[in-house]
């Protein structure tokens, strides 16, 4: 009697064992069809997050690329958060340039053009293609900033033929002499070739129009000075001789506007400059155009 109770206790428990085993084997399967998903889910999210960037949907790409893991997955991310905040921040930038904003992008845009061809070929050229654009934003507007200088000085050419023609204490106008106009006419002009060259670099022109309208008044300014100087060598006097122009003799230029309307003069230097100063940064943000792509 004891043994067949003994064998039926180890019937029952064999009986208990094969759900028991049957349970455990559905859990290793379901873990390691778990396994086989988390594999396949990072290149499945990472080419959807890079279709949705080479479509220019960066909205989708951001929330597709989120879920995928790795390094590839990561460089891609930063990419696209760039693309974002350029299509945030580029309207703003044509009305106010932010350097601190475009020096941000500019090293980003340069990190990832290190580590771009994890990207794919498409998104690879765009990288390398938006590293540079905002590395030749940089570097303009901070060749600009390098000329403000020469710009603001070659614009006393404007004053100097004012000023010779302004009465001092004694009730006579202004004494000079040529050598000394001369040197300072050699300066403005060798300041406006400076400025010449760089406006040369400059992608967009017409947006920075209030600087070459300056640079074509500076030169003729500089030749009419050098005219008015040169009349004095002929009227018998060395280039030493302590000379006066006689008469009034005043000009007068005509107001200019800058993108937003607002009128101003060259003989207004400072606030002419600084309108100079924002049509080239304009210029050169317009030049971000191309890669603005407003979000739905």
């Amino acid at each position: 009697m004891t043994e067949i109770k003994a064998q039926n206790r180890t019937a029952e428990h064999n009986g208990n064992r094969k759900p028991l085993v049957a349970a455990v084997c559905v859990v290793l399967v379901l873990a390691a069809l778990l396994i086989v998903f988390l594999a396949a889910k990072n290149p499945i999210f990472f080419a959807a997050a890079q279709k949705k960037t080479e479509n220019g949907d960066f909205l989708s790409a951001m929330e597709l690329v989120g879920k995928a893991d790795g390094d590839d997955a990561r460089i891609l991310e930063e990419y696209i958060a760039l693309r974002v905040d350029i299509n945030n921040c580029y309207p703003a930038l044509l009305t106010e340039f932010n350097s601190r904003k475009i020096r941000e992008w500019s090293g980003i845009a340069a990190s990832v053009n290190e580590k771009r061809d994890v990207l794919g070929e498409e998104i690879s050229a765009d990288v390398q293609e938006l590293s540079e654009t905002l590395n030749a934003v940089v570097t303009g507007v901070t060749g600009y900033e390098a000329l403000r200088y020469d710009v603001l000085s070659m614009m006393n050419v404007f004053l100097e033929i004012n000023r010779l023609h302004t009465k001092g204490d004694d009730g006579k106008n202004i004494g000079f002499t040529v050598a000394e106009e001369r040197e300072k006419i050699r300066m403005w002009e060798n300041q406006c070739a400076l400025v010449e060259e760089y406006a040369l670099s400059i992608p967009n022109p017409e947006s920075a129009y209030l600087l070459n309208y300056l640079i074509k008044e500076v030169q003729g300014e500089c030749f009419d000075l050098s005219d008015a100087i040169d009349s004095v060598i002929e009227s018998g006097y060395s280039e030493t001789d302590k000379v006066r122009f006689s008469g009034e003799g005043r000009k007068t230029y005509p107001d200019m506007r800058n993108s937003n309307g607002e009128s101003v003069n060259l003989l207004e230097k400072d606030t002419y400059e600084l309108f100079v100063y924002e049509g080239v940064c304009r210029a050169f943000a317009e030049s971000l155009g191309e890669y603005y792509m407003p979000q739905n």
